[in-house]
């Protein structure tokens, strides 16, 4: 494996913020792979498709990478994405106490290492400068920050909390998955949590890196793409890049090798990228009334008071 340090930008969020939909635009660039949510290969691994749309243990993309870390014979979960598996919130305080890394590395075993040359091995196997992760989650988003092989630059991107809420109220096609029909649902209150610890965490182990977090309101993203795009290829690129973008709003997907997300990954062709604001008018006041209370203020320090 080459000793050159590999470049992760790590999407950070709560779900169903149009993560998934950021990093697959973001894999179209040149230079640019999209690898999905990789902290969920180990629970994904026998139930998803590849964004490619094959099975994951079949896929080539995926046992070339497999090969290139190091591995030997049939492709396992545990060869690639152990640590996504073991990260936890009650491991992370090991982070303030001396010797971080080595105390890590002992904690996790081969899953540390393995993880870091997952990145690597996908670097190499798809000739890309950057690796697209929208994994979210911020115990596994730390881990890798202080891997020494990693340089890792942090997308957090911000949707109102109410869009977020009505989303995972809605009963949605899963048509990535083997053994269920829809995607996960979840009730207001328990999406309105989620939403704040998501936001603040992210913020409080990611905002203090001078050049090496932006944060992105969806409705910016969606509002001028190309825009919200090029500012994160200007800040993790390290050469020119090509955008995929056909005009402000029209994007080229094609296939990628993505790991869990939503299943809107698994589109490919022209995509004309459009706000969705259903929830203005679709989610009734009672909800909208309890979401806001349960994160108003991180609803305002975002703008979004007064806007619904």
């Amino acid at each position: 494996m080459s000793a050159r340090r590999t470049t992760v930008v790590f999407i950070a969020g709560a779900g169903r913020s149009a993560t998934t939909l950021l990093g697959h635009v973001l894999g179209q660039a040149s230079g640019f792979t999209f690898v999905g949510e990789a902290m969920y290969g180990w629970d994904s691994f026998a139930v998803r498709r590849c964004g490619c749309g094959t099975a994951l243990p079949a896929c080539a993309f995926w046992q070339a990478v497999h090969r290139r870390a190091g591995g030997t014979g049939a492709l396992q979960a545990s060869d690639l994405f152990g640590l996504g598996h073991l990260a936890r919130w009650r491991h992370v305080p090991l982070t303030w106490l001396p010797g971080r890394v080595p105390r890590y590395r002992s904690l996790y075993g081969a899953h540390w290492t393995r993880c870091e040359r997952l990145y690597a091995a996908v670097a190499a196997e798809s000739a890309a400068d950057v690796i697209v992760d929208s994994s979210k989650g911020v115990p596994y988003g730390h881990m890798l920050s202080l891997m020494p092989g990693l340089d890792l630059y942090v997308v957090h991107v911000v949707r109102d909390a109410r869009a977020v809420a009505h989303s995972w109220s809605r009963l949605k096609p899963a048509p990535d998955r083997f053994h269920r029909e829809h995607m996960l649902q979840r009730s207001r209150g328990r999406a309105a949590c989620l939403w704040a610890v998501s936001n603040l965490a992210a913020e409080l182990f990611f905002r203090r890196r001078p050049g090496r977090y932006l944060r992105l309101r969806y409705e910016d993203l969606v509002a001028r793409p190309r825009e919200s795009v090029e500012r994160i290829v200007t800040m993790a690129a390290t050469r020119s890049t090509e955008m995929p973008f056909d005009d402000e709003r029209t994007v080229r997907l094609d296939a990628t090798h993505s790991i869990a997300g939503n299943p809107d990954r698994l589109r490919t062709g022209r995509v004309e990228l459009r706000p969705d604001d259903e929830w203005r008018t679709r989610q009734s006041r009672a909800d909208r009334l309890v979401v806001t209370l349960l994160t108003w203020p991180l609803l305002a320090r975002y703008g979004y008071l007064g806007r619904a």
